[in-house]
């Protein structure tokens, strides 16, 4: 191979090795999580809602999507199909309570976010 077959094959190695590292995954983040009603009455029933969203640059990772988990220490929470809502039964005892979401992409990005909720 001469010289000047060398340095035209040189950037197309170069490129050929540098663009599958431009993809990038962005961690989905999570803009918001509303609780309706909040407070609750003892033994009431909360609508849950995660807004989240995954701004990857990459066109190959445009369209991921989203699995979101519910996570509460008391009282019962039900989601169904790893969607972006679930309903949370507060326990019969007044005070303060924490519920998670955490929102997982296809890349294993992960944000986790909690919200407080006063049970009456």
């Amino acid at each position: 191979m001469t010289l000047k077959n060398i340095l035209l094959v040189l950037p197309i190695l170069f490129i050929g090795i540098t663009v599958p590292g431009c993809i990038h995954n962005y961690e989905p983040v999570i803009s918001l999580i509303s609780a309706e009603p909040n407070p609750v009455p003892q033994g009431g029933i909360v609508s849950l809602i995660c807004n989240a969203s995954d701004d990857d640059d990459s066109n190959m990772l445009k369209n991921e999507s989203l699995i979101y988990a519910w996570f509460a220490a008391v009282g019962e929470i039900v989601s169904e199909d790893s969607d972006n809502t679930a309903t949370w039964t507060a326990p019969q005892e007044p005070g303060k309570y924490s519920i998670s979401c955490s929102v997982l992409d296809e890349s294993d990005g992960l944000d986790i976010g909690t919200i407080e909720i006063l049970v009456q």
